[in-house]
């Protein structure tokens, strides 16, 4: 009996453990279409659309006729969100080319580096309520790169974020009446070439200095769950994150990995941080870490409700930080 006991506890013991990885690692929400998720909600099978369209384009880096491509398909679907606002949002979208730069970062994977850039393009979403005084001067941004590396097409790194990001626009122009700040969505390009991108925005755009917090979101592989990785210096983000996301997940342990050197990438959340002394959250996405800057980062690897579980996490906490 007493070895009966043992065997039991035992097999509780590793059933409970297994519980709690499932829910926190694996567990994801299912998939919704447009008609589920309504006006105001997220649909993966929407956002799943945009993915699609920008891994059917192929490898789409810095300075190639690709990366043109990506860029009007993701003005086209921001010029289409304007069009389709609810009549008391502003919603406003900027073609925003930049001449020439140069970033410098004290630390970090780029530490003692200049990163001298020129012609690059980047689209800039901007939605605000119409009537609401004072909300352009306070933006929350939410910020991701369209530009993949030269070997892929880029479905984990970064389409899937670039999907996440044009979905949400969607949501929020049907809801940002309510609001009293205004939410700005960044799709940059230049980051797979040294952040430059995300410097080129902060420093140069007229809308930069309107900026009160940043939300980056990033892949490391392909979907699953896109964790909180990185935050702060100021805990007002992550507390609300924290108090609103449906399906709230982070790994603070790897903001200690990232500023000790161990692993050797940055994220241009480490400009906004850095450069423009923002504080705000870094997503991503870190399943199949093995295809990450491979050519087998496709979209046949992409978990059905990974895109949901961000858009839904996102939306709650732009709706509460928004208002």
């Amino acid at each position: 009996r007493s070895s009966y006991s043992i065997l039991t506890l035992f097999v509780l013991a590793i059933y409970g453990a297994w519980s709690v990885h499932h829910h926190q690692f694996e567990a994801l929400p299912p998939p919704l279409s447009l008609q589920q998720a309504g006006k105001r909600g997220f649909s993966e099978q929407e956002a799943l659309k945009h993915v699609e369209a920008l891994t059917q384009i192929g490898p789409h880096p810095v300075a190639s006729d690709e990366l043109q491509i990506a860029l009007q398909y993701v003005k086209n679907v921001s010029d289409y969100i304007k069009q389709t606002a609810h009549w008391e949002v502003s919603v406003e979208v900027d073609l925003f080319h930049v001449k020439s730069g140069v970033n410098r970062l004290v630390g970090g994977h780029f530490k003692g580096r200049s990163l001298v850039y020129s012609d690059l393009s980047h689209i800039v979403l901007r939605v605000q309520p119409k009537y609401s005084s004072g909300a352009g001067d306070n933006a929350i941004m939410i910020s991701s790169h369209i530009d993949t590396v030269f070997s892929t097409e880029g479905a984990g790194d970064c389409s899937s974020c670039v999907a996440v990001m044009l979905e949400l626009a969607r949501g929020v122009s049907q809801l940002a009446h309510g609001f009293k700040n205004a939410v700005i969505f960044l799709f940059n390009t230049g980051e797979e070439e040294g952040l430059t991108g995300a410097h080129s925005f902060i420093t140069q755009h007229p809308w930069r200095d309107t900026v009160r917090v940043a939300v980056d979101l990033e892949a490391m592989g392909i979907g699953g769950k896109s964790s909180i990785f990185q935050t702060g210096p100021d805990p007002w983000a992550i507390e609300i994150f924290a108090s609103v996301a449906k399906h709230p997940s982070a790994q603070i342990i790897s903001e200690d990995l990232f500023s000790s050197g161990a692993i050797k990438s940055a994220t241009d959340f480490q400009v906004y941080r850095e450069v423009a002394g923002l504080s705000g959250l870094d997503f991503a996405f870190t399943d199949n870490s093995a295809v990450y800057h491979t050519k087998n980062d496709k979209l046949q690897l992409l978990k059905p409700g990974s895109l949901q579980h961000l858009g839904e996490n996102m939306l709650s906490f732009l709706f509460h930080a928004g208002a």
